[in-house]
């Protein structure tokens, strides 16, 4: 079982990022607008945004043959992930999972 875990791009990864970061905004404003030397709800927030960015580097990858995203179940796909752009050691592919379902994922690689 040969997992290649991502970075969500384009429009989903746009949206799902935000609603991610906007969990970390809310940490600093909390962090920032707090009079005590140790903000408790700022801390418990910051906490949550790290939790979730860890989940979401987890629960993202694609196999040999699905897709799995941290915000749906498994995908099947049809054609196998197609590399769009490399540079170095980034990579980026374009999964088609349907008609009008295009996923561009950033891969870190060695090779």
């Amino acid at each position: 079982m040969n997992k290649k875990h991502f970075i969500i791009l384009g429009r989903v990864g746009l949206v799902y990022f935000s609603w991610v970061f906007v969990v970390l905004f809310l940490s600093l404003i909390l962090a920032y607008e707090g009079t005590h030397v140790k903000n408790w709800p700022a801390i418990s927030l910051g906490l949550v945004f790290v939790i979730l960015l860890i989940y979401t580097f987890l629960t993202s990858y694609w196999n040999k043959n699905y897709l799995k995203l941290p915000f749906r179940t498994k995908v099947k796909y049809n054609k196998p992930p197609k590399l769009f752009w490399k540079w170095h050691y980034l990579h980026i592919y374009v999964i088609t999972v349907a008609d009008l379902e295009k996923y561009y994922l950033l891969r870190i690689a060695k090779n």
